[in-house]
């Protein structure tokens, strides 16, 4: 029988709250480095991707250089009395129209300084062209309802991050896309969090997707997560597609499957994904079930559905 793994990057609260019940029964444990993105790289056997920034990796799907390549997320922050928070609904989604508006623009306003914007799924947008020196960044995902000032870049290259965040936030400030989303109740986007770029593990000239290998065959993948497309892209094989439920996922029965829920992060992740994915493996049509959250990974086999006991979940409050 097959497995299924099941990644929810972007859980906000009262959904973390629901989930605290069914996975009671889950052998938990912590996923090392607390990233989804190597450990999943790492259990497929791709273990140069697994170290490589994951923006680099996500720039083969989306047609940039890697070289250079950033995430750069739109998100939404709040300046409280004495320091700025990300809201629990701070990691934005934007329309198609809006992804194009400010890409054109960005490019009107930045192309001259050789950086360039381009829609990159559920992460917003790929950032093009900005070379710095060493810096560590960390996923937005990890921020929300959080104080983001222990979140924000650190190191040598901290500085041109930030100084290019600045920038960023002072022309989303007014642009015409931020007018719209307020006139119609819409938050608007404070800036693009720039994150998961950096010094390549080698030469530019060898970054590009036909220097990775992917050395064991890939699963079935669903998700509309760039980097997962450009893991998938360097084992040749395509995404199935991106699933806003369980039910829209195929999970075949001698077929592993792995998804990353991105999209609908307010919905209902208790019964779109968990109850129907306990349910399979109670009907063993799946042999485990792997759900990861954050930096903790979640097991279940069937013997784990029959435990009279459960273990209290609780979720750690971000900085």
């Amino acid at each position: 029988m097959s497995e299924l793994v099941l990644i929810l990057p972007v859980v906000p609260g009262e959904a973390r709250a629901a989930l605290a019940l069914p996975l009671a029964r889950a052998r938990a444990s912590r996923i090392a480095g607390g990233d989804w993105r190597a450990w999943l790289a790492q259990r497929l056997g791709a273990t140069d991707l697994a170290r490589e920034p994951p923006a680099h990796v996500a720039a083969a799907a989306v047609g940039v250089p890697a070289d250079g390549a950033w995430f750069a997320t739109p998100v939404a922050l709040i300046a409280a009395l004495d320091h700025v928070r990300m809201p629990a609904t701070g990691w934005l989604t934007l329309a198609e129209d809006e992804t194009h508006e400010l890409a054109t623009r960005f490019a009107d306003l930045f192309g001259d300084s050789g950086l360039g914007l381009a829609p990159a799924g559920a992460e917003g947008f790929l950032l093009s062209g900005l070379i710095a020196d060493p810096v560590r960044t960390h996923d937005p995902a990890r921020l929300l309802a959080a104080d983001v000032g222990p979140w924000l870049a650190a190191g040598r290259g901290a500085g041109t991050l930030r100084r290019l965040g600045t920038e960023i936030e002072m022309w989303l400030y007014e642009h015409p896309v931020n007018r719209a989303r307020q006139r119609r109740g819409a938050v608007p986007v404070s800036t693009l969090w720039l994150w998961g770029g950096g010094e390549p593990l080698r030469a530019a000239a060898q970054t590009a997707a036909p220097g990775y290998a992917v050395r064991a065959a890939l699963p079935r993948g669903y998700g509309g997560d760039s980097w997962l497309r450009g893991l998938w892209q360097a084992g040749g094989r395509p995404i199935e597609g991106d699933a806003a439920t369980l039910t829209q996922v195929e999970v075949a029965p001698r077929t592993d499957t792995v998804v990353v829920v991105r999209r609908g992060v307010d919905a209902d992740v208790v019964g779109h994904w968990c109850e129907p994915a306990l349910a399979l493996l109670a009907a063993r049509r799946i042999k485990t079930l792997q759900l990861v959250i954050d930096d903790r990974l979640f097991r279940f086999t069937r013997f784990d559905l029959l435990k009279p006991w459960r273990r209290k979940v609780s979720w750690e409050v971000p900085a």
